[in-house]
């Protein structure tokens, strides 16, 4: 995608909105605008039935139902009511300790050091994914929670959520999986992978920013608490008025995902593959970690000897990518996903995140790949 003079390679921050999903969204707008919690009138009665579709279109991306979504207004607060259910699971069990992968998302690691309990960190792998084994060394008869992230967000790294929630299983223990990234890089049913509780955004999807979703697994809805109780709506589970247009666009968004991802996926992965082997062919930059078990639009690149801050900066305004997840983005600290990695200081800062997706080509791809060699002073 080109905006202006701008290739956005930056996906894995936020995807534009399709057009097909603002389109919905402007019709709702126009003729769903009535509060849905209205139940004495036919306006509220087909704004409510537009959500009750619109989340059974998000939950059939996951193999669930539509009563199994919780709507919230995006992937921060339904990780925030996992670590208030985690919290009260210790109140009544005596289960103490959660465990997180040590390359999570910054809101899970900010929930975690806020939640009260114990929170020990699972180590990753080679790849920069949750190391199945460090976990099973981990789970204890006091661990209330593991919390792990599907697909990073820096990495790309796809972790093997069917062997992490089988030790879950076993060990009587609660799985939660942050899948903000996974939707475009897999397949997903949570039935058959056993998770309880999983967090989703659809600014991730090609849907709009301020809405998303926690997920529930068989038995757990029973389970969460709340961030806001407001007055009672979705079943007590979230407060609030539900934003209409917004659960629209999130539904179609999740419908069109459903029926292209496949096939999206893998002309992605062609695209993002193309990029990484003529950056590596130039000697530009190196992939860091392997194409395998990845996103197939993530392309972490090191730059060794540039200052990867400074190498963004004069690429302004011709590439839009980033040195972390956009959450840490401009900190002047090293990535902790690198960092968890074994990555020293020096490496980490090194290394651009370029993310890929939907409306990537191969022409963008060679116009980045020139900037970047003019920046650099290559030819």
């Amino acid at each position: 995608m080109q905006v202006g003079e701008t290739i956005y390679l930056d996906y894995q921050a936020s995807t534009p909105i399709d057009q097909r999903v603002l389109s919905v969204m402007t019709e709702a707008s126009a003729t769903l605008f009535a509060n849905p919690h209205a139940a004495d009138h036919a306006l509220g009665w087909r704004a409510a039935a537009a959500i009750d579709i619109a989340a059974s279109q998000v939950g059939n991306l996951f193999g669930l139902q539509g009563d199994d979504v919780i709507l919230t207004s995006g992937a921060s607060e339904a990780n925030a009511m996992v670590f208030r259910t985690a919290r009260a699971i210790a109140e009544k069990s005596g289960r103490t300790e959660i465990l997180i992968g040590a390359g999570d998302h910054g809101s899970i690691l900010k929930e975690a050091e806020s939640c009260g309990l114990i929170v020990r960190f699972i180590a990753l792998n080679d790849s920069g994914a949750p190391d199945v084994l460090d976990l099973k060394k981990l789970l204890s008869a006091t661990t209330a929670l593991v919390s792990v992230v599907g697909v990073n967000n820096e990495n790309g790294a796809i972790a093997d959520l069917a062997a992490i929630s089988e030790l879950c299983r076993s060990n009587g223990t609660l799985l939660h999986a942050d899948l903000a990234q996974a939707p475009l890089a897999m397949d997903l049913n949570l039935l058959d992978l056993d998770i309880a509780l999983a967090t989703i955004s659809a600014h991730k999807v090609y849907g709009p920013k301020g809405i998303g979703a926690l997920l529930t697994g068989p038995g757990s809805s029973r389970l969460v608490e709340p961030v806001i109780v407001g007055a009672g709506q979705q079943g007590g589970r979230r407060g609030g008025t539900m934003p209409t247009e917004l659960i629209v666009g999130f539904g179609e968004a999740c419908r069109i995902l459903k029926s292209a991802g496949q096939s999206e996926r893998e002309s992605l992965a062609a695209i993002r593959s193309l990029f990484v082997r003529r950056l590596e062919e130039k000697q530009i930059a190196t992939l860091v970690g392997s194409l395998e078990n990845r996103h197939p639009g993530n392309a972490l690149m090191r730059f060794a000897g540039h200052d990867a801050s400074d190498l963004l900066a004069r690429l302004q305004p011709r590439i839009a990518a980033s040195t972390q997840s956009a959450c840490s983005s401009g900190s002047i600290e090293p990535s902790h996903v690198l960092t968890a990695m074994g990555f020293d200081r020096d490496v980490t800062s090194e290394c651009v995140r370029f993310s890929f997706g939907r409306f990537s080509t191969e022409q963008q791809v060679n116009m980045a790949i020139r900037f970047l060699s003019e920046v650099l002073e290559l030819t």
